[in-house]
């Protein structure tokens, strides 16, 4: 159990550490000149999307290390042992949409658990700085000038 969430606690925290960067970085961004605000606010949001999706690769990896390397449990179901499985139940367990047509047993369970906490909680970050930009945005557009 120790090793289970040692391990699960470094992926947690390489997962806090990308999506503190890749929000610092929306934030520092300037942009062109062309394309005005709406560009800014498709790019930061797909930013986003990126730093999601290496989030989820990051926990697809870790299951497949715990599964293999580590033997903290298995996966169960319709489960055919290729990278495209690892990464679905990664991508379910993360958006928190868990289809349940695979298992997770073990201690991977207990990765799983916290990969589905930490993906709200990362998905919930991105909607609050959204919010909060966008929230600048229009209070500066509405200004008289």
């Amino acid at each position: 159990m120790l090793t289970a969430t040692l391990f699960t606690s470094l992926i947690t925290t390489l997962t806090i550490l990308v999506h503190y960067e890749t929000i610092s970085l929306i934030h520092r961004w300037n942009g062109p000149n062309f394309g005005g605000t709406r560009l800014k606010v498709v790019v930061g949001v797909f930013a986003l999307f990126t730093a999601h999706s290496i989030e989820i690769w990051m926990f697809a990896a870790g299951i497949y290390i715990a599964k293999n390397h580590m033997m903290l449990g298995s996966l169960e179901g319709a489960f055919a042992e290729t990278w495209v499985d690892y990464l679905y139940i990664s991508v379910v367990t993360y958006a928190s949409v868990g289809y349940g047509d695979i298992r997770p047993t073990g201690y991977i369970r207990t990765m799983c658990g916290f990969e589905a906490l930490t993906g709200i909680l990362m998905m919930a970050w991105s909607a609050a700085y959204t919010v909060f930009r966008l929230q600048g945005i229009w209070i500066e557009e509405d200004r008289p000038r």
